[in-house]
């Protein structure tokens, strides 16, 4: 998919994927602590709308937002674009960088751990599977 969106639009997302749907003042009470105004946040609005990760109705004289897009797609697409944008999609420079300078915390490592023990048991099965 690879969509890019700005930080302040990642952050009206962060808001419509808490609740949805809602009009812009909603949103624009939501985000008190940026100070946006309200055109502000219509301008984001829209420009996540064009993009395809936002979708609208008419409820009145308001229009309702709502995210068009799961949060964890989302996620996935912005580190698989973080992944080719940093380290040219090399998932093995990026993880030594992290544990290299010791940017993982125990409790991260034993969690990284077992995703990838995770892993090999499913690829391991799969092998079964297949013979």
């Amino acid at each position: 998919m690879t969509i890019r969106v700005s930080e302040a639009e990642k952050n009206v997302m962060d808001i419509l994927w808490q609740e949805s749907p809602l009009s812009s003042t909603e949103v624009v009470e939501k985000l008190q602590s940026q100070d946006w105004s309200e055109k502000t946040v219509k301008t984001f609005l829209n420009r996540l709308v064009k993009k395809g990760v936002v979708t609208y109705q008419k409820d009145g004289r308001r229009y309702l937002y709502s995210p068009a897009i799961e949060r964890d797609e989302f996620l996935a697409d912005e580190s698989e674009g973080f992944l080719d944008k940093v380290f040219k999609g090399n998932m093995k420079e990026l993880l030594a960088t992290f544990v290299e300078n010791k940017q993982l915390s125990k409790d991260e490592l034993n969690y990284l751990k077992s995703l990838l023990d995770d892993q090999e048991d499913k690829d391991d099965k799969e092998r079964d599977d297949v013979k």
